[in-house]
């Protein structure tokens, strides 16, 4: 390759004229790519290569990460090699994970409340309670075509893979629940049964002896009555007194004979 040298610029002033060692001259087109080659900007060079590799410019790129695509997924799309993606992904995962973060702070308003439980708080107090592996919470996020973002949780519960969505609007401060998974995370639904008692439920009075006084004034109040029942009960059980014939007969006996004596006297 023969080594060039610069010796003037066009008379447009859209290229410069560099020379050979043989006097042979060249022209080179003043553009952006050149630009930034000397400035030594390593970024917008490597912007350029993309577009002209590419029909995707780096923000489109960037648009596609903010919008979920992962690296590999546009690196596919635009036919380019994936480590040049990643040279423009890395502030944009950021704000996804800085939104994710703003969701999980945000209260969560239940049916019938103003206010609520943070979203984390909610959903941290259900994991636990399913027992979740702490080492696979994910949270993630990504911006949608109409300016909300959605939120993602990924977990797993013995083994089992599990993912909840939310739906975060940023201005109003607003999480709402995408799924069931998501619904149930945050109490809008009972995934929990509640326990059934170990032994059916009796009434106390049912286990006391039907003999047995329920009080301690209702056996003062029995004592009381008790004399005045004995009584009764004597009085009901003792027969009444029936006139007998000996004495009927004697009595009429005793009025014959005075009768007689009158007669005879």
């Amino acid at each position: 390759m023969p080594e060039l040298r610069v010796v003037a610029v066009s008379n447009d002033g859209t290229r410069l004229v560099l020379k050979a060692a043989d006097s042979t001259e060249y022209t080179l087109p003043i553009d952006e790519r050149l630009r930034a080659a000397v400035r030594n900007d390593r970024a917008r060079l490597g912007q350029i290569e993309i577009e002209v590799e590419s029909h995707l410019r780096p923000r489109d790129i960037q648009a596609r990460i903010r919008a979920g695509a992962s690296a590999e997924e546009v690196a596919q799309f635009a036919g380019i090699p994936v480590d040049r993606v990643r040279r423009f992904e890395g502030p944009v995962l950021a704000e996804r994970a800085f939104m994710a973060e703003r969701a999980r702070k945000t209260p969560v308003r239940r049916p019938g409340e103003n206010t609520g439980p943070q979203l984390g708080e909610a959903v941290q107090e259900r994991l636990l309670l399913r027992g979740a592996d702490k080492e696979t919470v994910q949270w993630d996020s990504w911006r949608r075509d109409d300016g909300t973002w959605e939120v993602l949780l990924v977990y797993r519960v013995a083994g089992e893979p599990h993912s909840a969505s939310w739906s975060y609007d940023p201005p109003r401060r607003l999480v709402q629940a995408l799924d069931d998974e998501a619904r149930s995370l945050i109490g809008e639904t009972d995934d929990v049964a509640a326990p059934e008692p170990s032994f059916p439920f009796v009434p106390r009075i049912a286990r006391l002896p039907r003999d047995r006084p329920l009080d301690r004034s209702l056996d003062r109040q029995t004592d009381r009555e008790r004399p005045l029942d004995r009584a009764l009960d004597r009085q009901i059980e003792r027969p009444a007194p029936v006139a007998e014939p000996e004495e009927y007969v004697s009595s009429a006996s005793a009025g014959e004979r005075d009768s007689l004596t009158s007669l005879l006297e």
